[in-house]
């Protein structure tokens, strides 16, 4: 069974992109970089708030805010994984550490 850390109130399991199959519905982190630019989107009917989505080893992450990312930046991103995408509760960054409310 892979490493845990703890985020918050939450365990996640430190896994690379190749393990991720087996942690589906379960907390993860992965690292990687973002490989496009992040596209953020303004929400206006949803409280209002912002949705951003970018990719990390061809892998779809989406976070629930505005974080300032960049195409090329190293993140480390703490989420659930749903199977075809990270729901991202906190993304860290060399600079900075993003999260949402819990």
């Amino acid at each position: 069974m892979p490493k845990r850390v703890k985020l918050g109130h939450h365990y996640y399991y430190i896994v690379t992109v190749d393990e991720l199959n087996s942690f589906r519905g379960k907390n993860v982190v992965i690292e990687g970089t973002i490989e496009d630019k992040p596209l953020v989107e303004f929400l206006p009917m949803e409280l209002p708030g912002y949705r951003t989505t970018f990719k990390v080893s061809g892998l779809r992450v989406e976070f629930s805010g505005s974080p300032c990312l960049g195409k090329g930046e190293w993140v480390k991103v703490y989420g659930r994984f749903l199977g075809d995408c990270i729901m991202a509760s906190a993304i860290e960054t060399e600079r900075a550490v993003f999260t949402t409310e819990e």
